[in-house]
């Protein structure tokens, strides 16, 4: 094994911990939330988190994407590359922030948030992008420790933080303390960030902008319709329905995401090992280690379907039980987001990030129109399965777009065209099963002791692997399931 891929395995491995300590935070005091405050706050609060997500690829052109593919043009000069973009960001974000104020009223009528959320979210704007740029940068050098302090300590300090705070005040404050305690944790953290980049860097060089733009510009597109495809469905939803369905589908919606947030710690590690293969010429290693990682995932998301009753009650209690059925599509668009993400690594690679750009504007323009048609009919469950329909077009349309490249070998279509589809036909299936409490459990019994009983069959030669940190080495023990 390669000192690159013990690194990513090590890297990979710590990336996950982190991720889920992470979200096992939001996912621990999201119950108590959803109990503690109403319904419209929590509509109102998710609302304004969907806004951020929209409007940040926007408002900081999302510079720091450009850090993944600097780091092989100017490796002696990456602190100075990092100083340059941060303020380049910072005069863009402030540029739209100065004019934004000027029409603030028709604004926020507009998006549904009030005044202080306003200013909240563009003073996060300004500053954020700094710790994201110096994110990547640990991701790159797969730096783990760096992520996991700047991560973890400001995680834990926002949510416990607001989490004191809005026990604490009458139910009338609750609202705005947790926006202004969570976001203010962020914004103070990222300062300090932005003014250590800033001073070790000391640059502004025009060339690291001219860089940055052509890789970033793309991307913003990509990345607000990505976006898009999971938070327009909660604007949209508040629009045509009120606050308080927004609740119901957001907190059903946070159910599913502790299968987006596995994706996102594998793929935190999984996308520079790709990059490293295909730049030397490996191509073919990375279809052998994607087979299992797709099987793996793809089951261990039907196992969280046939558990959505009790992950829903877990985390926003019986009054949020009617939502049950938006988590199966839910998480089953994850598996075709996670499809699409290693067609889009290769995209990112090669430096096309003007086909990942209109792939993903063209799956969320399907997306919306879908949930312009089908929210009002059906309701919020609807949103559920639109986004499903966008993650299916964005696997199909990523892989012609790397077939047109000449590289679609490096993945099996068939299988994964067959794992997508199984698993679509399983999962919506599941939710005739969420009443028959026993056979579910027979079920997801008869699944564990198949893992445990592949495992401990298996338990030498992972051993192995693991003390080798080989992760082919591991990967292809997995494909033997």
């Amino acid at each position: 094994m390669d000192t690159v891929g013990k690194k990513a395995l090590k890297a990979g491995t710590w990336y996950t911990i982190c991720t889920f300590v992470l979200k096992g935070l939001s996912f621990i005091t999201m119950p108590i939330f959803a109990r503690i405050m109403t319904k419209t706050d929590v509509g109102a609060y998710s609302n304004l988190i969907s806004w951020i997500a929209i409007l940040s690829p926007v408002l900081t052109l999302d510079l720091y994407t450009a850090v993944n593919l600097a780091h092989f043009e100017f490796e002696d000069e990456i602190d100075q590359f990092m100083s340059t973009i941060v303020l380049a960001g910072t005069m863009i974000t402030a540029a739209l922030y100065g004019i934004a104020s000027l029409f603030m009223d028709q604004i926020t009528s507009w998006m549904g948030i009030s005044e202080y959320m306003f200013h909240v979210m563009f003073i996060y704007l300004l500053v954020h992008p700094a710790l994201s740029t110096l994110h990547v940068k640990f991701r790159v050098y797969m730096q783990y420790k760096g992520t996991i302090i700047t991560s973890l300590v400001p995680a834990i300090i926002s949510v416990l933080l607001s989490l004191l705070l809005v026990v604490l005040v009458p139910e009338d404050e609750q609202l705005s303390i947790r926006v202004i305690s969570y976001h203010g944790v962020w914004i103070a953290v990222s300062l300090a960030i932005y003014i250590y980049i800033v001073m070790k860097g000391r640059c502004f060089r025009l060339s690291f902008v001219k860089f940055a733009l052509p890789i970033a510009l793309p991307m913003v597109l990509h990345l607000m319709s990505n976006t898009l495809l999971t938070a327009c469905d909660r604007v949209m939803i508040t629009n045509f329905e009120g606050k308080e369905a927004n609740a119901m589908y957001s907190t059903a919606y946070s159910c599913a995401m502790i299968v987006n947030l596995l994706w996102a710690s594998v793929n935190q590690a999984w996308a520079p090992w790709v990059y490293e293969k295909l730049h030397r010429e490996e191509d073919k290693d990375i279809g052998v280690v994607a087979r299992p990682i797709i099987l793996i995932f793809a089951g261990g998301v039907l196992m969280l379907t046939l558990l959505a009753p009790e992950l829903l009650l877990v985390m926003g209690g019986r009054k949020y039980m009617d939502a049950v059925g938006v988590i199966p599509p839910v998480m089953l668009g994850y598996i075709a987001q996670m499809l699409y993400t290693m067609y889009v690594n290769i995209e990112f690679y090669y430096k096309r990030q003007k086909q990942i750009m209109m792939g993903t504007f063209a799956a969320a323009l399907l997306n919306i129109v879908l949930n312009l048609i089908f929210v009002p009919i059906f309701g919020y469950v609807a949103a559920a399965y639109t986004t499903l329909a966008g993650y299916v077009a964005l696997f199909f349309i990523h892989y012609l777009f790397v077939r047109k490249m000449g590289k679609s070998g490096i993945y099996n279509l068939r299988f994964n065209i067959t794992v997508l589809v199984i698993s679509c036909v399983l999962g919506i299936s599941m939710t005739m099963l969420y009443d028959l409490n026993i056979l579910r459990w027979i079920l997801v019994g008869a699944v564990g002791l198949f893992v445990i009983g592949f495992v401990w069959t298996r338990r030498k030669a992972l051993v192995r692997s693991l003390k080798k940190k080989d992760i082919e080495g591991i990967l292809k023990i997995c494909k033997l399931m």
